[in-house]
């Protein structure tokens, strides 16, 4: 059996360096904490496929005209996860499915709370 592998991206607006994060849902594993959006990698699925696709699933946003760069894999959870910036030109309006329950675009001045527990060493990292 094949070891789970996860993935997500932070999109960050070219023109503000704003970046969009989402509330997890009640039901979700860290429940109300903020994050990327992202998921499960399937299997045979590569893993930008992956992170385009949960993109679109939990926010409505299409992939096309972002510019992916992988930023790192961490293992802080136990399982690989792709961390991937995405460069969009523009704050896009997200579409929520039932995972996430809030989102917005923020900066580090402006983080909302609480985080997901690897999300502010990343973000002082990027920014």
């Amino acid at each position: 059996m094949k070891r789970k592998r996860y993935g997500g991206v932070l999109l960050i607006d070219i023109n503000s360096d704003k970046f969009l994060l989402g509330q997890r849902g009640k039901n979700t594993t860290f429940s109300n904490t903020w994050s990327l959006f992202g998921g499960t990698i399937e299997e045979g699925e590569e893993v930008l496929d992956g992170i385009k696709r949960e993109l679109l699933e939990e926010t409505g946003i299409d992939s096309e005209g972002i510019q992916f760069k992988p930023f790192e894999v961490q293992y802080d959870m136990g399982y690989p996860y792709y961390f991937y910036i995405g460069y969009c030109d523009g704050m896009k309006k997200c579409k929520l499915n039932h995972e996430n329950q809030e989102w917005g675009w923020f900066n580090l001045d402006n983080l909302p709370k609480p985080l997901f527990p690897t999300l502010y060493s990343s973000l002082v990292r990027i920014f």
